[in-house]
């Protein structure tokens, strides 16, 4: 059993006891302000993960979070699996009264129900991903984020993993250099799927950024960047995203 394997059976027991909330308020996200100004960077808390370990010892979200916001981050990315990541939806709910900014909700859906906790916590855009549904799930899955006027985050790993996502008409695709079977990393990941993708489908290419100066080796054809490790070991988080900017 993989670690993603061992994830998603968790989570199956999670989920029977999170609420069911039936009716959040619906989203009034202006999609297209996420890429302004260009590239759209998503800052992502995180406490820790299954290939890092402890990331953040004294982990401060609403510090970490008001770095992004004085970086200038388009959005916030936050975890909100605690048994693997050592995130939580209340976290989530933290950084929504902290701020507007469009926050992901990056959690290991596989249920309605998820989506509409995660909306009513605050979240403006919802991750899915690929590898964890079979179609008709991630239909429906993408179908209910977008009932509650949020966006669908879809991330993808593959040709076969992109080629199943297009079936569903993204708006939005991530493309995650991290292999998430073996958690190994390879940074080529994102320029091989490129020229499959359709102009009109937002790029985020995430993990494996060390420094703002990896942004120069993606193709102008990426949207955006997703990052969580390297950022959150800065000692500088500010001048990490406005280097970003700059490059």
């Amino acid at each position: 059993m993989t670690i993603l394997d061992k994830i998603v059976a968790h989570k199956r027991t999670e989920i029977e006891n999170m609420e069911d909330i039936q009716n959040p308020k619906i989203c009034k996200m202006d999609f297209d302000k996420l890429f302004e100004p260009s590239p759209c960077i998503i800052a992502e808390l995180k406490a820790a993960s299954p290939s890092e370990g402890i990331i953040a010892e004294n982990f401060n979200p609403s510090l970490q979070a008001q770095y992004y916001i004085n970086g200038r981050a388009n959005a916030i990315s936050i975890l909100t699996d605690y048994e693997f990541f050592k995130g939580s939806f209340d976290v989530l709910e933290q950084i929504r009264d902290q701020t507007k900014q469009p926050l992901l909700c990056k959690e290991f859906i596989i249920e309605e129900k998820q989506i509409r906790y995660a909306r009513a916590c605050g979240a403006d855009l919802v991750l899915l991903i690929v590898k964890i549904l079979d179609d008709d799930r991630l239909l429906a899955l993408k179908q209910e984020i977008e009932k509650w006027g949020m966006k669908a985050l879809i991330e993808i790993q593959n040709d076969d993993e992109l080629e199943r996502a297009l079936k569903t008409e993204p708006e939005l695709l991530l493309i995650n250099n991290r292999n998430l079977s073996s958690f190994d990393v390879d940074m080529s990941t994102t320029e091989k799927l490129l020229d499959g993708i359709p102009d009109d489908v937002r790029v985020i290419a995430a993990s494996g950024i060390q420094s703002p100066d990896d942004l120069k080796n993606f193709s102008a054809r990426v949207d955006g960047f997703l990052i969580g490790t390297s950022l959150m070991r800065s000692d500088n988080p500010e001048k990490f995203l406005r280097d970003c900017r700059d490059g």
